[in-house]
Parts: structure tokens; sequence; C-alpha cells
């Protein structure tokens, strides 16, 4: 599975448990654009995570 596919298939399971555990309501066309974002930020989230932490602290 790819990175990308992974981190797709995060965020739909996370607005699914929204909208099942917490009765949250999530638009299709929000989890369509929320879910379109992560996609397009999946490498800049991957960089970031891959920094050594001083370097996120500052």
């Amino acid at each position: 599975m790819k990175i990308e596919d992974l981190a797709y298939r995060v965020c739909t399971e996370t607005l699914n448990l929204l909208e099942e555990k917490y009765h949250y309501r999530v638009s299709d066309e929000h989890k369509k654009s929320i879910q379109k974002e992560i996609k397009e930020n999946i490498n800049k989230f991957i960089a970031e995570a891959a920094k050594p932490a001083a370097s996120i602290q500052g």
C-alpha cells in the first residue's frame, strides 16, 4: 500500500469514526475536500515527521 493510500484511508476512517461514534455529521463535499487536502499535503507531513525533534522545537 502506498503511503498516499494509507493517509487517505486514515482520513476516511477518522471521518467515519466522527460520524458513527460521536454523531458528528460531515457533508460529502467536506469529506472530499478534506481527503483531497490530506493527499496533497502528505509529502509535507512526512518531511516534517522525519525532521529531528530538536529542529522542530526551534
